[in-house]
């Protein structure tokens, strides 16, 4: 740590230093285009709000401006053109290094007075997205790197925004959406559909440790936790739609990032100048420098590594009608876990004798094509070659420190994916939007195990009748179509409808959806959305493989591959209160009915697909399970402006399913509060330096438990569930506090920010599980082992 300390101390002198001789203005470049339609828009009016002089011009023919000798630091983009939205931007950092490049969409206005169009403003965390119009918002690059311990990650970023939580462990970025499991999230890139792109991602889930692709190459993007439009399928809960940005196409740049987490290399510039550019980013971790130090991630017996690299390659033509673009990111990662000594391990704690690694490993290389067929139309056509790799291996040591393998698990998922979207503004009024995606998929699947109830008794273990075993190829595709109409001044309908096909087994969904907006005043918006949403399992649960015997031959089947898609029926209410300088105050109360979900076949035991954070079924199911939410989500906003920023949310919700048979239970998600606030001050000083604060405070409901069944549980059995009461026992609430302190510098030949991010500051321990000793008849908690941690990090601008 002194080490450490004493390198960052020589760096803020060589800054301070350095800063002396530093120029004191930079340019600011951009493109100005038609939200909807794409098209550039020649005219318009570009200014630095509050300059003095005003600095200020207007775009030439292909949509392009430079603002000329802008001070340093930050400073907020204005833009107006006439029959459209105002554009005001959030706080754009104006370094001495970094020619800031800027895409201005303009959305056009529908309101009009005499036949005189009316040009309102635009919301700055408005989604990306004009369809959505409720649960959705956009985030950029800035608002990743400006909250506390989000570590660049828009998993971990989103724990921020409204009814979002804590998935179940912290090392994790699993999210909980409105009681709905991880399961539930979508996560598209440039409108194609990508299988968990996370570093240690686990079969059956979401997400992971951190994303695969650095926050540093995020173009704004949406997020959304539900009432989606139609263009989104194959989704539960909600979605990440995922935009890169272009590369510099004046000014080749580079950045260099040393952190605790590790090393961090981005490059971008012109291809040919002014029409192609590139922007590439590669990651290596360190993470093990975190262990050494006695802070970690995920906890002390854990070794984590982690590398990655994205990129985004721009082209178009010199008439700006062909657009074409080549992305890709791939990640390697490793994580393993060795078992506690022979001293500490409890006989009835298979976590304390396990040694297990797992290789988690994906990549995707694609490509855009957009055409602007005429000023009102456009086509965009994608495609997406993608693979990913997940195996587990797990050993369990005896009392005498020898193993036996007790579980052997991989997943192997290689597809080519596409997307086709045509979209026609009819008129000022009147849009459609439709399209397909479609994912030719290669399967394998395995995974064998057995059953251990105590780890000093190795010779009694059993295999489970849990085999999975798939392999083959597959198709599932999506057809939508949507319609955007304003009737009348201030209110805005779209309908769509969404088509979900999976030719494994043959089933097939029709999701129709439905939203209106209305905006009641100037300062008011009530919003309403109703629709059905559709997912299909995860691949690998269609392929539990049953044995049975008869007549002495072995039997196999496939008892799960016919399960039907799940599906969830949103019904969401939204009023926004915009008093003003930035300000929202939001309310949704929202209601989500599911059906179609498996559940075992032998209820006995209160299984739901959906109560699992991540893994795979292997036992026989059925779709007849059913659940009902609802819950209402409140939020106090204030967008990044006057160098402040604040986010406060208070989630109320209840959730609850049904087996065939009646019983009813809580969803283990059901933790039925979730709050938090997330605020951030800079202070500016000369020159374009910055000190930057932020913090964050999470306190969510404790999570769901089945409490055990005393009567039966013995020291042979060890601990038996009581499935009478499934989730009925919730443990304390979770809390932790996050905080981040940040100097931004300047100085001649480069630029950048030193800071400090630190995870659960107050080191405040959390359960992590609950368990019990037959011996002692005791329950008991088991706490996150990661406490607080710190990481500390520069990066450079040169």
């Amino acid at each position: 740590m002194r080490l450490a300390f004493k390198v960052i101390l020589s760096v803020l002198s060589i800054l301070i230093f350095s800063e002396n001789i530093l120029g004191q203005t930079q340019d600011l470049i951009g493109t100005v285009i038609d939200k909807e339609t794409n098209q550039v828009l020649f005219g318009a009016s570009v200014l630095v709000e509050g300059s003095d002089p005003l600095i200020a011009t207007t775009t030439d023919l292909d949509g392009h401006f430079e603002l000329k000798d802008v001070p340093l630091g930050r400073h907020t983009v204005v833009c107006e053109y006439l029959g459209y939205e105002q554009f005001k931007s959030e706080g754009v950092i104006v370094s001495s290094t970094r020619v800031v490049d800027l895409e201005i969409p303009l959305l056009q206005s529908a309101l009009t007075i005499n036949e005189v169009v009316i040009s309102g403003q635009r919301r700055i965390s408005a989604p990306v997205n004009e369809l959505a119009t409720v649960s959705t918002r956009s985030f950029s690059v800035d608002e990743a790197n400006r909250t506390a311990a989000a570590a660049n990650d828009p998993g971990r970023m989103a724990l921020s925004y409204p009814g979002v939580q804590q998935g179940g462990n912290d090392g994790e970025n699993d999210i909980i959406v409105r009681a709905n499991a991880p399961v539930g999230i979508l996560w598209r890139l440039e409108g194609i559909e990508i299988p968990n792109p996370n570093h240690f991602a686990r079969p059956g889930t979401s997400g992971g440790g951190i994303t695969i692709f650095s926050a540093q190459l995020l173009a704004r993007s949406d997020f959304s936790t539900g009432g989606m439009p139609a263009e989104y399928g194959n989704a539960l809960s909600g979605a990440f739609d995922i935009r890169f940005r272009k590369g510099n196409n004046k000014k080749r740049e580079h950045r260099v990032g040393i952190s605790l987490l590790g090393l961090d290399f981005a490059t971008e510039g012109p291809i040919k100048k002014g029409q192609s550019s590139y922007l590439v980013n590669y990651r290596y971790s360190t993470l093990g420098i975190l262990n050494k130090m006695g802070f970690s991630l995920v906890g002390p017996r854990f070794n984590n590594t982690f590398q990655d690299v994205a990129f985004n390659l721009g082209f178009k033509s010199k008439n700006n009608k062909h657009i074409f673009t080549v992305f890709g990111m791939g990640g390697l990662s490793e994580e393993s876990k060795v078992p506690l000594a022979i001293e500490e391990r409890d006989p009835l704690s298979l976590d304390d004798a396990e040694h297990y690694v797992q290789v988690s490993n994906m990549g995707t290389v694609g490509a855009t094509y957009t055409n602007l067929l005429s000023d009102q139309s456009f086509l965009k056509i994608g495609l997406a070659g993608i693979a990913s790799l997940i195996t587990f291996t797990s050993d369990v040591y005896d009392a005498d420190d020898s193993f036996e393998n007790i579980r052997d698990e991989e997943h192997n998922d290689a597809r080519l994916s596409g997307s086709l979207v045509y979209s026609n503004k009819f008129s000022r009024r009147l849009r459609l939007k439709t399209g397909l995606t479609f994912n030719y998929v290669d399967y394998e699947f395995r995974k064998f195990e057995y059953n251990i109830p105590r780890f000093d008794n190795l010779e009694n273990r059993e295999r489970e009748n849990g085999d999975i075993n798939g392999l083959g190829t597959t198709f599932y595709g999506q057809a939508y179509a949507q319609i955007s109409y304003n009737p009348v001044e201030r209110i805005t309908l779209n309908a769509g409808v969404n088509t979900l096909y999976l030719g494994l087994n043959n089933t097939a969904s029709v999701d129709p959806r439905f939203s209106v907006k209305a905006e009641l005043a100037e300062k008011h918006t009530l919003s309403l959305a109703l629709g059905k949403h559709s997912q299909v399992l995860p691949m690998a649960n269609y392929f539990y493989e049953q044995k049975d015997t008869i007549d002495n031959q072995v039997i196999r089947s496939l008892p799960n591959k016919n399960l039907a898609m799940m599906k969830s029926i949103h019904a969401i209410l939204s009023y926004n209160f915009y008093p003003g300088n930035n300000w929202r105050i939001g309310i949704e109360p929202y209601y989500q009915y599911l059906y179609d979900i498996p559940v075992e076949t032998d209820e006995s035991r209160g299984y739901y697909f959906l109560n699992v954070q991540s893994g795979v079924v292997t036992f026989p199911t059925n779709s007849g399970g059913v659940s009902n939410s609802y819950g209402v989500d409140l939020s106090v906003e204030k967008n990044f402006d006057n160098n402040f920023f604040f986010l406060v949310n208070f989630s109320l919700y209840d959730a609850k399913y049904k087996l065939p048979g009646g019983q009813e239970f809580n969803t283990f998600f059901n933790s039925n509060f979730a709050s938090n606030l997330t605020a951030g001050k800079e202070f500016q000083m000369k020159k374009g330096r910055a000190i930057q604060w932020g913090a964050r405070v999470i306190y969510n409901g404790g999570f769901r438990y089945t409490p055990v069944d005393i009567a039966n549980s013995t020291v042979d059995t060890g601990a038996l569930p009581d499935y009478s009461r499934v989730n009925e026992g919730q443990v304390d609430p979770y809390f932790r506090l996050d905080h981040r302190l940040a100097y931004r510098f300047n100085a001649k030949s480069f630029s950048g920010i030193v800071s400090l991010d630190v995870q659960n500051i107050l080191n405040t321990k959390n359960i992590r599980s609950v368990r019990y000793n037959p011996e002692t008849q005791e329950t008991y908690y088991n706490y996150y082992p990661g406490g607080l941690i710190p990481v500390l990090g520069v990066k450079f601008d040169f």
